[in-house]
Parts: structure tokens; sequence; C-alpha cells
């Protein structure tokens, strides 16, 4: 592994002794000028200093690290430890990770699955489709393999499904996502009448958007940070199944959703379950997931609101 420089990690190291989760990948940065970008971080290249952002859900850019200001060197040298931190896991948990490729009609695709040891041998197990808010299915997918382990949970993360502004994209995402879900259900043993939805921040709306596009005997969605979206993607009507909002409490965006979209749910007969945790736009801690996937799984067994 490339020695890092020291500076970065011991000037701004307290800054980061939080738990995985925090490091969500949208986020303010500050450039060495000065500058402020809004943008999604999509990947980091230690070997050939390269900083792939993603602005305005649509724009890429690329920058070296000595572009960032001091305290953003810090967040992307702790990005890259999580990320090996992440992979580094799937040495020692006890369920399957498989990585599939398909070609396609519209498009080659990549989604990674994980099955929990606890239903290894079962053919009809729940299954949890995830949407991130980026194109990197895996590292959303590993961020969500402990709460499938503890909830046998199957998951399996798409790439491809990222965040756009663009009214084309969404829809060549919807084709893209209508072609790709039969190779998924062909191919990962499931029970039919247990398939979920789920996604952070834009993940979210698309989850919302897919369940009501594409028929299926849906049987829940986890929405994490997430909302239905403007008014021009509103449906007129929702599936009426469980849908478990999951947000940190300082999460302002989608907090300020939570009662227009419950009203809008609850209309088509929906069940909602909303599951806050001390943080912001990201992704929860396990303890929160597993709670949200126990709910899904179960909602009779729970109903209103968690903290």
């Amino acid at each position: 592994m490339v020695m890092r420089s020291h500076v970065y990690l011991l000037t701004l190291s307290f800054l980061f002794l939080t738990q995985l989760s925090a490091n969500t990948n949208l986020r303010h940065w500050v450039m060495e000028n000065d500058k402020k970008i809004h943008a999604e971080l999509i990947g980091y290249d230690e070997a050939e200093d390269k900083v792939h952002l993603r602005i305005d859900e649509r724009e890429d850019s690329y920058y070296q690290l000595g572009d960032f200001s001091t305290i953003d060197k810090a967040w992307l040298v702790q990005w890259l430890e999580v990320s090996e931190a992440l992979d580094a896991k799937l040495d020692s948990v006890p369920g399957q990770f498989t990585h599939y490729n398909f070609q396609g009609e519209h498009s080659i695709y990549d989604f990674y699955v994980y099955e929990p040891s606890g239903v290894l041998q079962v053919s009809q197990r729940p299954i949890m489709l995830l949407l991130s808010a980026g194109p990197n299915g895996r590292r959303y997918l590993l961020r969500h393999i402990d709460a499938a382990e503890a909830t046998n949970m199957v998951i399996v993360a798409i790439d491809r499904f990222g965040n756009t502004q663009s009214s084309q994209a969404s829809i060549e995402q919807r084709l893209d996502f209508a072609e790709l879900l039969p190779i998924i259900e062909s191919n990962i043993a499931h029970d039919s009448r247990q398939v979920f939805l789920g996604g952070t921040s834009g993940g979210a709306l698309r989850a919302h958007l897919i369940s009501c596009l594409i028929e299926r005997p849906w049987r829940g969605i986890y929405s994490n940070g997430g909302w239905l979206g403007y008014e021009s993607h509103i449906q007129e009507s929702y599936p009426a199944i469980p849908v478990a909002m999951v947000n940190g409490n300082n999460d302002r965006a989608a907090n300020a959703y939570v009662e227009r979209d419950t009203e809008l749910l609850q209309k088509s007969g929906a069940t909602i379950a909303l599951f806050s945790f001390e943080g912001g736009h990201q992704i929860p801690p396990t303890k929160s997931l597993i709670k949200a996937f126990d709910w899904l799984l179960k909602p009779e067994e729970f109903t209103g609101i968690d903290g």
C-alpha cells in the first residue's frame, strides 16, 4: 500500500473518530483556492492521485488530492480507509458474497449479492434490491452486510443507477432496471412474496418510482434519507406496502419531507414507520438498519416511531 501523508491524518484525525456510517459521499467540498463545490464522491484512486466528483448529479470532474483544503484531504484519506476496512469485511463474513456481470440489450450491468449464513441452504428467502445515490454498488452493499446477516435478508446492490437530473437519463435507468430485474430474480434464490426495494437519498426516490412503474408484489421499501421527489416525480398512487423511513436526526433535507410523503403514501394504504438515528444525510448505523429490516419483515409487530 502507498504510504499516505501523515500531516492530513494527524492534523484532523480527531474529526473522524466516528462510526464508519458517518462517511457519506455527498458533501460540500472546499478547494485549496477557497472555491466551494457541492458534489458526490464517485471514487478516489490513490495510486493515480485522481479524485472523481460528480457535480449536480451529472457533471463528472476529476481533481488531485492537492486541489482540496486540508480538512477535505483528511476526509478523502479517511474515505479510502473506510473502503479498505469494508473490503476486509469480506474475509470474515460468514455468508456468501458474489459479484455478477450481465450483458443486456441496453447496457452491461454489475450487481453484488450477499447471502446471509442463516439462509444459504434455504431457497425461499427475503431479498432486498438496493439502489444507492451513487453508482458504486459494491461499497453500498458492504455497508449493509451486518444488518443482512443479523436479519437473514439477502441483499443485492446494483451499479449504474446513480442520481441524475436528466429526464432522459431517468427514463433510461428505468428501462435498464426493467431489463435487469428478471436476471436478478432468475439467478438469486428468493421468495417472490418477499421482494423489497431500498435506497439512500436519490436511491430511495428511485425505489419508490420503481415500485409504481414495475409491477411486482413488492413487500416493502427501505428509504434512507429519501423522499418522493419534486411535484414532477409524484405518482397518482403508491403500493399499499410497508415503508421504513430511516433518517438521521440532523438530515434536514429528508426530514423536511417526512410529513408530506407520509401523507401521500398513507393515502394509498401504505404503512409507515420512522426510524431516527443520530447523524445527518448518511447511511444509518447497523443497529438502526437491523431495526428497520426487522420491521419490514414483520411490520405487524411494531407500529409508530422509533428513535
